[in-house]
């Protein structure tokens, strides 16, 4: 980046042209992009700049920040492998929000992963991205489904299950294709109860519409489970996507912790 602008300025000028080609309408009102303070500092060869959101174009400060510490940065060395979780250190050591934004370079300049990290953080600040979690199951499942609604709201997640989600008078298939729309997974239950019926058919097409229109931004995760010697079929639809068989339901949550394309926070302090 070898330009007579600064180096942020270069930043933020290649970041707006992103953000103005996927959102042209939310330039106006973008994180960083309406005014910001800066942060400077280097991990031995590598530049770390920080962007804090102040929502202020005219006002702007700059500081120096110096060789960050190895115990911030959690590693001997940046690479290219460990640079995300520098950005996640770095961002918890400062107190970011997700309005600001973290850039960790080398000499080569090259800062595009790190524009799209900015990008996803912000358009999820925005609302832009559907994070739900759509819980698809058989109606005589759903007291099991509702602990796992409940768990995933423990840990800070969006579930959607059907009688929480849809209005009264709202028409079902209505609620249900604006429930995956507003979702990052689909997670089918598939118990003996499970049938491949009208509704749970039309589950299956949705959750697979989805899949395409958003490719790594939505998962379909299918569970099956076990009742004595009857085993939960998948639907033939489904057996393309990630299927599991857990030996419990503990062990079930985890496997979709894994395959949802949303993580768990850092722990805090309640």
């Amino acid at each position: 980046m070898q330009n007579e602008k600064s180096v942020d300025e270069q930043i933020i000028e290649m970041y707006r042209n992103l953000v103005a080609n996927k959102h042209p309408d939310l330039v106006s009102g973008w994180p960083i992009l309406t005014g910001h303070n800066i942060k400077g500092g280097s991990y031995g060869d590598w530049t770390i700049i920080v962007f804090e959101h102040t929502g202020n174009p005219v006002m702007k400060s700059s500081s120096g920040i110096g060789e960050i510490s190895s115990a911030i940065i959690g590693y001997d060395q940046i690479t290219d492998g460990n640079k995300v979780s520098v950005r996640e250190r770095i961002a918890r050591h400062f107190r970011l929000s997700r309005r600001d934004a973290v850039f960790v370079f080398d000499r080569r300049g090259d800062i595009q992963e790190d524009l799209n990290a900015a990008m996803l953080q912000h358009e999820i600040e925005m609302g832009l991205c559907p994070m739900r979690i759509f819980l698809s199951h058989k109606g005589a499942d759903k007291p099991m489904v509702r602990e796992f609604k409940r768990t995933f709201e423990e840990l800070g997640f969006d579930p959607w299950l059907d009688e929480d989600a849809m209005a009264a008078g709202v028409e079902l298939e209505r609620a249900i294709l604006q429930g995956f729309k507003d979702s990052c997974a689909a997670v089918f239950f598939v118990t003996p109860n499970f049938q491949d019926e009208e509704y749970l058919s039309t589950e299956v097409n949705y959750a697979i519409q989805e899949k395409r229109n958003k490719g790594e931004r939505f998962s379909i995760v299918t569970i099956v489970f076990s009742e004595g010697p009857n085993r939960g079929v998948v639907p033939d639809l489904l057996k393309q996507y990630v299927w599991k068989e857990p030996n419990s339901e503990v062990e079930a949550f985890r496997e979709i912790i894994r395959a949802i394309p949303i993580k768990v926070g850092p722990v805090q302090w309640k």
